[in-house]
C-alpha cells in the first residue's frame, strides 16, 4: 500500500481525540462524542487459517480490541459494520469476517448496548504493516432528532505486534530439546510443557517402538536406552525442519511442519546386510538363534549405522506434520493430548525414524 500524503475526512465533521501509541503497554486510543465513546484497548496480528484467507505481501490482518460505552441514555443497536476503516487515499477497508470459535478473538456482533453500559470485542481488518488509517464508529440510535457524528481514531498499524515468530521458535525449541537432543535457549523462555516429562514420554516411545522392530531378539532397556541416545544425537546433526504459521492468535497457534529426518526405512537394506552376513557365518547355530543372534547384531550396528546415514523426507499423512500450541501463562504449551494427539503422535512418529510404538 502507497502513501500518496493525502488529507483524510476533514475534522471538522468529527470528534477526533489525540491517539496515544498503542504499541507501548497501559496506552489506550480513545474517542467520544455525546452518544458513544470508544477505546481501542490493545490489538495484534492474526493469522487465521489459511483456507480462509492469505494477507498481501507486506499485509497482515490486524485484530482490535475496542471497548464501546454507550454515553447516553438510550440504547445503541451494536454491529460490526458500524466501522469502517479508511486509508489515506479515503478508500474504505472492508471488515473481514472469520470463524475462530476455538480461539479468544471474540468479534463483535449484533446486539444492544443499553445506556450507561459497555462492550467489547474485536474487529479485524487487513492493513498493511507501516500505515495510516482512520478508524470510523458511527453508532446506531433511535429516537433521536440530529444527524450524529462519527467518532474517529487515528490507526498506526506499524504501532501493533506481529508475534506469529515466537509462536515457531516455540515450536523449535520443543522440536530441538525433546526429538533432537539439541540445546535451544528459548525453551525455558516460551515452552510450558515439562522438559523432562516430554523427553522421558519420547524415549519410552522410542524404546517400544525399538523393541517392535525385531521379531527374534528381544532388545533389552539398556540396549534401547543406548540406541535412542544415539538415534537423537545423529538425528539432530543432520535433521532438517521447516515450519510454516498456518494459523496464530494471540492464544492459539498452528504450525505445519515438514522434517528431513534418519529413517529406519532408508537403513533397511543396510540393517538387511547386517543380518544375512551373520546368518551366513553362524552355520553351526538352529534357525531361532541363527535370527535372534542376527537381530542383535543389527542393534548392537545402529549407532554406527546412524552416524552414516543421511536424513530423508518424512511421509506425512497430509502436505506436512501439524503442531498446534495453546498459550498458557505468557508460555506456549504444545498440545500432545486429547482431541490433537493424533497431530502430535504422527509429528513425534517422524522423529522416532518412523518406528511403531505399539
Amino acid at each position: 500500500m502507497r502513501k500518496l500524503g493525502l488529507s483524510f475526512v476533514s475534522v471538522a465533521a468529527v470528534v477526533l481525540l489525540a491517539a496515544c501509541n498503542t504499541g507501548d503497554a497501559g496506552k489506550t486510543e480513545k474517542g467520544k462524542s455525546d452518544v458513544a465513546s470508544i477505546a481501542i484497548e490493545e490489538g495484534e496480528y492474526i493469522i487465521p487459517q489459511a483456507s480462509e484467507a492469505e494477507a498481501s505481501e507486506g499485509d497482515g490482518f490486524l485484530a482490535l480490541k475496542v471497548k464501546i460505552t454507550n454515553e447516553s441514555d438510550k440504547s445503541i443497536d451494536l454491529a460490526s459494520d458500524d466501522f469502517m476503516l479508511y486509508d489515506e487515499e479515503d478508500n474504505k477497508i472492508s471488515l473481514e469476517n472469520f470463524y475462530m470459535s476455538e480461539t479468544g478473538i471474540k468479534t463483535l456482533s449484533y446486539e444492544k448496548i443499553s445506556a450507561g453500559k459497555s462492550k467489547t470485542g474485536y474487529i479485524i481488518f487487513e492493513v498493511g504493516k507501516d500505515e495510516a488509517y482512520q478508524l470510523h464508529y458511527e453508532p446506531t440510535i433511535y429516537e433521536i432528532d440530529k444527524e450524529l457524528d462519527p467518532v474517529v481514531l487515528d490507526v498506526n498499524t506499524g504501532d501493533y505486534e506481529d508475534n506469529s515468530e515466537e509462536a515457531v521458535n516455540a515450536a523449535t525449541a520443543y522440536i530441538d530439546e525433546v526429538f533432537l537432543a539439541t540445546t535451544n535457549e528459548n525453551y525455558n523462555k516460551l515452552v510450558s510443557n515439562d522438559r523432562d516429562a516430554q523427553i522421558s514420554a519420547f524415549d519410552s516411545n522410542f524404546t517400544k517402538g525399538l523393541k517392535n522392530a525385531f521379531y527374534y531378539y528381544k532388545v533389552t532397556d539398556d540396549e534401547a536406552s543406548s540406541v535412542g541416545k544415539a538415534f537423537k544425537e545423529a538425528n539432530g546433526e543432520v535433521a532438517e525442519v521447516t515450519y510454516e504459521v498456518t494459523s496464530y492468535f494471540p492464544d492459539s497457534a498452528e504450525i505445519a511442519i515438514k522434517a528431513e529426518v534418519l529413517l529406519f526405512d532408508e537403513m533397511e537394506d543396510e540393517m538387511d546386510r547386517i543380518e544375512e552376513d551373520f546368518v551366513e557365518s553362524n552355520n553351526d547355530l538352529d534357525y531361532e538363534a541363527r535370527w535372534e543372534g542376527a537381530d542383535k547384531a543389527v542393534v548392537a550396528k545402529l549407532p554406527e549405522l546412524f552416524k552414516s546415514s543421511f536424513p530423508a523426507e518424512a511421509e506425512s499423512y497430509s502436505d506436512s506434520f501439524k503442531m498446534v500450541l495453546k498459550k498458557k501463562d505468557d508460555k506456549w504449551e504444545i498440545q500432545t493430548k486429547s482431541s490433537y494427539s493424533s497431530y502430535y503422535d504422527y509429528l513425534e512418529e517422524a522423529f522416532r525414524g518412523g518406528l511403531y510404538k505399539n
